[in-house]
This record gives C-alpha cells, sequence and structure tokens, in this order.
C-alpha cells in the first residue's frame, strides 16, 4: 500500500491512495492531503476485506453534468428549466468544479462556494444551483457509480421570497371592464380565473379544456424562444383543474364568438400564438385606464392564489390548482395574505373558544 504523490511542473498539488488486493490494483480519489489520502487508504482495506467495496467513478462534475443532461433532465425538466440548468453550471459551476473528480468534491468545499455566491447571487439562484448539483450526485448514487453525496453534508440558504403585488377583488373587475375591449382580454381572465402561468395561457388549446367534465387540462405550454408548444416548468405543472359552469358557459361563448377561429384559445389576430410583449404593453394600458396599481402578469397568478386563500380554501387546493411540488411551498410564497384575514381568523377562534 502507498500514497502516491501527484505533481504538476516539479510541485505536489495533491495525493492518492493505492491499494492492492488480490492482485489487483485499486486507486483513490485525488485528495488536497496526505491525511485525506492515508484515510481513504484505510477505507478500501476495509471495504476490500469486508466485500463492500465499491469502486468508484473517476468522472468529473461536468462528466456527470452531461449525463445528467442527456438521460435524467429530458425526462424530467421543461424546455425553460433545461435553458436554467446549462446556463447556471456553464456560469458558475463549471469553472469551479466542473474539471474535477466528482468522488473530490467534499461538502466543505461546495458550502464555502455558495457562501461566495451569497455576495453577487439572489438566494433563489444558489438554491437552483444546490438542487441541480444534487440531482447530479443522486443520480451517480444510484447507478452505484459513488458512495456519498457531498450536498448532504451542505446547507441550502433560503428562499428570499418577496412580497408579491396583487390586486384586490375589485381590483380585478375594475381592470377586466376596461381589458374587455382589447384582444388579449382572455389571457388575462385565465391568469385570473385559474392561476395559470404566462406560457401555459399562451399554450392552452380548446382541446384542452372538456366541457362535459367541466375541467381545464394544463398539460403543454407555449416557449416563445423556439416558437413551439412544449414540456411545462415541472412535472407537478401538469395537471387537471375543475372549472365551474359558470366559467364554462363563458368559454363556450368566447369559443363561439373567436374571431379568427383557431385551436388556440389565446389567439392573435391572425390565429397563432400571442406574443408576451404584446400582452404586457396591453396590460400596462389597461392598468393605467382602470386606475390600478401596475404589477406583472405573473402577479396575476399571485393574484388568484392569494384570493383563493382569503376565501379559506384548503392550501392543498391551492397547491394542486398552481402546479407547485409541495405544499409548503404554497404555504411559503402566500404568507403576506392580507392582515385582515389573519386578524378574521383571530376572532373566529375566540369567538369559538370563549363560547
Amino acid at each position: 500500500m502507498s500514497i502516491e504523490k501527484i505533481k504538476e511542473n516539479g510541485i505536489v498539488v495533491a495525493y492518492r491512495s493505492n491499494v492492492y488486493y488480490k492482485g489487483r490494483r485499486y486507486i483513490g480519489a485525488r485528495r488536497h492531503s496526505k491525511k485525506e489520502a492515508d484515510l481513504d487508504e484505510a477505507e478500501q482495506k476495509r471495504d476490500l476485506l469486508t466485500g463492500n467495496h465499491l469502486e468508484e467513478s473517476r468522472k468529473t462534475l461536468k462528466d456527470g453534468f452531461d449525463d445528467y443532461m442527456t438521460l435524467v433532465a429530458p425526462k424530467r425538466l421543461g424546455t425553460i428549466a433545461l435553458q436554467g440548468a446549462e446556463s447556471y453550471f456553464k456560469n458558475h459551476i463549471e469553472p469551479v468544479f466542473g474539471f474535477r473528480e466528482m468522488v473530490s468534491i467534499k461538502s466543505i468545499e461546495i458550502q464555502k462556494f455558495f457562501v461566495q455566491k451569497e455576495k453577487e447571487l439572489a438566494n433563489a439562484t444558489i438554491i437552483k444551483m444546490y438542487t441541480l448539483m444534487n440531482q447530479i450526485y443522486k443520480m451517480m448514487l444510484l447507478w452505484n457509480e459513488l458512495k456519498a453525496n457531498p450536498l448532504d453534508g451542505v446547507q441550502k440558504p433560503q428562499p428570499d421570497y418577496k412580497e408579491k403585488t396583487t390586486w384586490t377583488k375589485e381590483e380585478c373587475h375594475s381592470f377586466l371592464s376596461v381589458a374587455q375591449e382589447y384582444h388579449s382580454y382572455m389571457a388575462f381572465w385565465l391568469a385570473l380565473q385559474f392561476g395559470l402561468r404566462f406560457s401555459e395561457v399562451l399554450g392552452l388549446r380548446w382541446k384542452n379544456i372538456d366541457f362535459n367534465n367541466n375541467t381545464l387540462y394544463v398539460y403543454e405550454a407555449y416557449h416563445e424562444q423556439e416558437k413551439e408548444l412544449g414540456r411545462l416548468k415541472t412535472e407537478s405543472s401538469r395537471r387537471d383543474i375543475p372549472i365551474s359552469d359558470q366559467q364554462a358557459e363563458y368559454l363556450k361563448l368566447y369559443k363561439e364568438k373567436q374571431t379568427p377561429k383557431s385551436d388556440v384559445v389565446v389567439a392573435n389576430l391572425q390565429g397563432g400564438y400571442m406574443m408576451k410583449r404584446n400582452v404586457r404593453r396591453a396590460m400596462q394600458r389597461i392598468c393605467e385606464r382602470a386606475e390600478v396599481k401596475q404589477i406583472t402578469f405573473h402577479e396575476l397568478r399571485h393574484t388568484h392564489a392569494t384570493l383563493m386563500l382569503e376565501m379559506n380554501e384548503h392550501v392543498k387546493i391551492v397547491q394542486q390548482r398552481l402546479g407547485h411540488v409541495k405544499a409548503e411551498t404554497t404555504m411559503d410564497i402566500y404568507s403576506h395574505v392580507r392582515p385582515q384575514v389573519h386578524q378574521d381568523s383571530a376572532e373566529r377562534f375566540s369567538n369559538f373558544f370563549n363560547a
């Protein structure tokens, strides 16, 4: 048994264990210190003697990322999420860890990396990088390529949820009253009625609305950059949303009067897909005319969720309606629900308890 010194330009830059057992040589990962390589050597010897040895992969993190993006991610992520993963890895993770063997990367190194990134990036971005690296390592563990996941020892930052700007029910009605004069009206109506994302609204087709069972199926989204329908943001984004009789009748009437006729629910004047920037411009003008505060299109989705929670709708229903993976996500994002709702809750409990 021996510890190999790895040199570059005559200088020792790393250490690696070499264990010989039954005529075979087992090489450890590159380590920064001889002490770490000694520990590797002892662990390898123990595992070989007990029959628990797993010859860990020598793949770099870049190799692991490529495997993940080729074999796993396309089945789990939508187009936008895939593009985001490419960007996070190329611009942030790869320059620091891409060339390193996955087995050699330690929890403390990743923790220091994230702490440094907190100085320049939002917590939400760092959380996405954590998730990406974690998924790559979990994939390698599942394939028995590695023994441990260093992300298990890393604390990710807390989400920096900002208070959402939303409308009251009265502001919604004021906005929609003016919006009826605009061709993009149905985009706003759908977002407020069902909490759909912008890409889900634009990608909605009439075949996705089942009038017999009063159900709206969110199965695809329109990706403007590629000019095509594609995958949703996440697996949980694929959902069935019940619609009321009143909503169904309104949609039927709109379909009958739609000009020009199109299989796209929110169609442009040529029957194709609307452009996001045109919808945004119309929304700004409508807000001014309706004299309601300016919010983004995505905040129509937040408004829908907030109004449902103010109705005392169960958070699990809101979660499923929005397509969130976990109810905790819904609760964290909408912890801002108007103070009067909390006050009303306090009054109801007090009255009940003291009755």
